[in-house]
């Protein structure tokens, strides 16, 4: 236990099982809080890692600071190391339920999931600076059965990003913004085969953020991502509410590309910046079984009204404002419509 009215600086530590116990828990009720970056001894995947710990309960109502700011001061230190430190890690931790407490700051992504199943996580609270980079507010990679459900998150990057290996992934009540959105990916960075699927994302609220319902591949990726649903979002002052991007990072076309299908976007509702309200930009292998309906999303500019964009994206459409009819019925050699 982690006792309240108290700080406690605490170096990186990897707590490392198995444990006794069957039922281990954490209790944070205080603050703990990482060292300054220049005490880390270089790079480092993460602060705090807890592995093979089964049916470990890690709650209360403290904070987990990790005093990102001098790490997204540094302009090198994605040239160094490749990717920021994760604040939490939680590795082979099948049961894990996880609730209550506030994470702030995280050098990178706040809390990670990886290689994990029968997972619950509710009721966080996560916060970093908007324009603080790659602070991903809950990263989940290699794991089945996890819900994520009743958490608010305002960061910098993914408010919660569903990686490679992922299975039966529920998302409910969330509340983004500011950030990236909800995502699926990326994906199949450096020709890796990647695997994704039945991700349902349902009754989330997105304010202000870069997008809401995001796919997001590698260009040369593998593998797929399907059966993805995102359902009953409102959305406001989004920048792409309605987005799958398979050029991320990348703007030429590829013959190689993480298969997408069986995508269903209903019931987004809102607002967005300009005109780009729904983005299906695909490779060229095209995204499959895309289904849209029950959309009404209107532009905040005057100027520019709501519109959908689509690049080698195929299925249906209803019901939906803007409209949707670049979407292709019928999967043809090539498709590039505006």
């Amino acid at each position: 236990m982690v006792p309240s009215g108290y700080s406690f600086l605490l170096s990186q530590t990897n707590f490392k099982g198995p444990c006794s116990s069957s039922k281990p828990h954490i209790q944070i009720l205080g603050t703990l809080r990482a060292p300054h970056k220049d005490a880390w001894g270089g790079c480092s995947k993460m602060w705090l890692s807890i592995s093979g710990v089964k049916g470990l309960t890690v709650d209360g109502s403290g904070t987990v600071d990790g005093q990102g700011q001098a790490w997204w001061a540094d302009p090198q230190v994605l040239d160094r190391c490749g990717e920021l430190p994760a604040g939490i890690q939680f590795f082979h931790c099948d049961g894990l339920q996880m609730s209550g407490l506030a994470h702030i700051n995280g050098p990178g992504s706040h809390v990670k999931v990886d290689q994990s199943n029968d997972v619950t996580i509710s009721h966080l609270t996560i916060t970093s600076p908007k324009d603080s980079p790659n602070t991903d507010g809950i990263d989940v990679a290699n794991a089945e059965r996890v819900s994520i459900q009743n958490c608010i998150i305002r960061t910098g990057d993914d408010c919660i990003a569903i990686k490679g290996g992922s299975h039966f992934i529920n998302i409910t009540e969330i509340h983004c913004g500011p950030g990236h959105g909800i995502s699926v990916g990326s994906l199949g960075r450096n020709g890796a085969e990647e695997h994704v699927e039945d991700i349902r994302v349902w009754k989330c609220n997105i304010e202000g953020g870069e997008s809401a319902a995001r796919i997001k591949t590698w260009p040369g990726g593998k593998g797929y991502a399907r059966r993805i649903s995102f359902e009953h979002i409102t959305v406001s002052e989004t920048r792409e509410p309605i987005l799958i991007d398979q050029h991320y990072d990348h703007r030429g076309e590829e013959k190689e590309a993480v298969r997408v299908s069986e995508v269903g976007f209903r019931d987004i509702r809102g607002t967005c910046v300009d005109e780009r309200a729904i983005v299906l930009d695909c490779a060229m292998v095209g995204c499959r079984d895309i289904q849209v309906e029950g959309i009404e999303i209107r532009s905040m500019d005057p100027e520019k009204p709501a519109s959908a964009i689509c690049n080698h994206a195929y299925g249906s459409a209803r019901d939906s404002s803007p409209p949707v009819s670049c979407l292709s019925r019928y999967l043809r050699p090539l498709l590039s419509l505006v």
